[in-house]
């Protein structure tokens, strides 16, 4: 019987025609970004920390309030959460809640893969203790907040409007997440931050069966200020908790953002947010003076309004029951495998979790001076994210010189590294990616005279 991805249709080229559905693959172009090979010491980490998970006697409570008690217990005490004071109680916990701790469950498990381990590290500049701490956190608060048992009926008022798509994928195999904050129809509150992690679930969902895995998502933001849309605007609180959900607990997911249409006022907003933001989060944004997004994402899995082709017309009831449908026919896929070849263990890889490599062969090595030669003529969008073997087509970042160039500027504003840390403009700056060139440029989003103007409306 076949899977519910081979059912769905493919957006019709070149065409107004309306389209309400997810897309199911990347384009056949698409290539995963080759790995950093870990030095043996950072080998021996991951092993270590992969280990400790995977010990017979090893429990984790299923609240933030008791760790942290927990770590307060280990010799040398202290190093609470990053963010326990907002993530927990202070009240003291008993010795009941204490030893109320369990074993990790097989979803559990095959959550934690070789790689959502490397992203601890990752997020942790490879300090052993504190990577070791993000990761229990993690699945702590996983089960603290429900995130395996939330349903499509408890966020799904929230996504009538479409103000959160998942949708196509970038030139990287990364599944794109649209956002469109101007469709806010829900008034400020904790279901709207659960909408945001289940839609960020969603989006991890549907990455594709490359190999290497793919790890992170592509992140879209379409502010409609041309619109003059009357919604009600996030609150800084509230975008401070967002922000530190994401930054905590789905650290090294972001690969590339970028926002268009955007208002005056939004420079100023994000002033007062930004020092909430991690720098290597900032560094992956590009805010875009035209909406065009088709040097990160190919314009058939584009939607019209970021540049692309598709005429995407959100159908709330055609659309949110089949992305439904797609991820869990994909975790359910995923989880099997890992019952499969995961030894019962945590530590497996995506990419085999994924299907996109059998266990017995060896990780695909890519070849970055490779990386632009073409996908053969007949590959199938499924053949064609299975990569692997001398001689194939190997993996990079886009040719995003485009949305560099495209980057809001003030023509007032120098564009150095030294105009921005004198504070003459607002700069966001993307980081290099190991062995690959990435030609995103440092570029100025907003001189201190735009900001101070917007500044006394968000007050």
């Amino acid at each position: 019987m076949g899977s519910f991805a081979d059912t769905l249709p493919t957006p019709p080229a070149h065409s107004d025609a309306p389209f309400s559905l997810p897309l199911a693959h990347p384009e056949p172009s698409a290539k995963p970004v080759p790995p950093k090979e870990l030095t043996p010491d950072q080998e021996h980490k991951l092993e270590q920390l992969v280990a400790r998970f995977n010990q017979p006697d090893f429990r984790l409570p299923n609240s933030l309030r008791v760790l942290k008690a927990l770590w307060a217990k280990e010799p040398g005490g202290g190093g609470g959460s990053r963010f326990g004071g907002l993530f927990s109680r202070s009240a003291t916990p008993s010795n009941e809640e204490l030893s109320d701790v369990h074993p990790l469950n097989d979803v559990e498990k095959c959550y934690w893969s070789r790689q959502a381990f490397l992203r601890c590290f990752r997020a942790t500049k490879w300090d052993y203790d504190a990577a070791r701490k993000r990761a229990e956190e993690t699945l702590v608060w996983r089960r603290e907040y429900g995130v395996e048992d939330m349903k499509e009926e408890d966020v799904a008022i929230e996504g009538e409007t479409g103000k959160e798509i998942v949708f196509g994928y970038d030139v990287n195999c990364r599944p794109v997440l649209y956002m469109h904050p101007y469709r806010q129809n829900t008034e400020t509150g904790p279901r709207q931050i659960a909408f945001v992690v289940w839609c960020l679930e969603r989006t991890i969902d549907l990455a594709p069966p490359t190999d290497p895995a793919t790890e992170m998502l592509c992140l879209c933001i379409d502010f409609g200020a041309s619109r003059n849309a009357k919604s009600q605007p996030t609150t800084l609180g509230q975008a401070r908790k967002v922000l530190e959900i994401l930054q905590t607990y789905y650290c090294e997911r972001l690969g590339k953002a970028v926002c268009v249409d955007i208002p005056q006022i939004f420079f100023a907003f994000y002033k007062l947010v930004s020092p909430f933001v991690d720098p290597i989060t900032k560094e992956k944004i590009r805010f875009l003076d035209k909406p065009d997004a088709t040097a990160l994402i190919p314009p058939s899995q584009l939607q019209k309004i970021f540049g692309g082709d598709i005429n995407l017309e959100y159908d709330h009831k055609e659309y949110f029951p089949a992305l439904t449908k797609l991820c869990f026919e994909r975790k359910a896929a995923n989880l099997e495998r890992w019952r499969k070849y995961g030894d019962n263990k945590c530590g497996l890889d995506e990419a085999i979790i994924r299907g996109g490599r059998v266990p017995g062969e060896a990780p695909h090595k890519l070849d970055v001076a490779a990386a632009e030669a073409d996908v053969e003529a007949g590959t199938s969008p499924e053949d064609a994210v299975r990569r692997g073997g001398e001689g194939e087509e190997q993996s990079t970042e886009p040719p995003t010189a485009e949305l560099a160039a495209a980057s809001i500027a003030d023509e007032q504003a120098p564009a150095s590294a030294a105009a921005s840390s004198n504070g003459s403009a607002a700069t966001v700056a993307v980081p290099e990616t190991p062995g690959v060139e990435d030609k995103f440029v440092d570029a100025p989003v907003a001189s201190t005279e735009a900001v101070e103007k917007a500044a006394p409306a968000v007050h």
